[in-house]
């Protein structure tokens, strides 16, 4: 009686998850939602990101990039439309590189850029990174990104997306 329990939760657990096997490689359609934590360098700031990207194709997705850097009293707040290719390696299951680009707008309050008083400029960021698959619908994400505006600074973070 116990292997036939076992056999049907096994069973259910395979059934259940088939629609889910090619997820992480097979986007099209799909909407990716993620979120991550790093820094900032010069200036050194904590960085926080939260991104909605929707997959055209396999390797193409857009969707809105927030960025939101602080120390102390000091932020920088970016919010960009992003363009992204994250290749589908033939050999590799796990490992999904991509590049990404965008535009939007950036507004600095750090009391050593711009004399302390607030601004706001146009921004272009362009990056890259790597995600590294944990389960069918969930990828670590390391991404490097540099955020060209007024002043030009380069943010490091380290994140995670759930594919739906």
């Amino acid at each position: 009686m116990q292997r036939l329990r076992l056999i049907i939760a096994v069973g259910i657990f395979f059934v259940s998850n088939a629609g889910f096997s090619q997820i992480f490689l097979e986007r099209t359609g799909r909407w990716v939602v993620g979120g991550g934590l790093g820094f900032t360098e010069d200036p050194g700031m904590v960085r926080s990101q939260l991104w909605v990207n929707y997959y055209i194709t396999d390797e193409i997705s857009v969707g809105p990039l927030f960025e939101y850097d602080f120390q102390d009293n000091d932020y920088i707040l970016g919010l960009a439309g992003m363009v992204k290719y994250s290749a589908v390696l033939k050999e590799n299951r796990v490992v999904r590189p991509y590049g990404q680009l965008g535009i939007g707008f950036i507004e600095f309050n750090h009391d050593e850029l711009f004399d302390g008083e607030r601004k706001t400029y146009y921004l272009f960021p362009v990056g890259g990174g790597f995600e590294f698959k944990l389960a069918e619908q969930v990828s670590l994400d390391a991404s490097i990104l540099f955020d060209i505006s007024r002043e030009t600074f380069l943010g490091l973070a380290l994140g995670v997306n759930y594919i739906f």
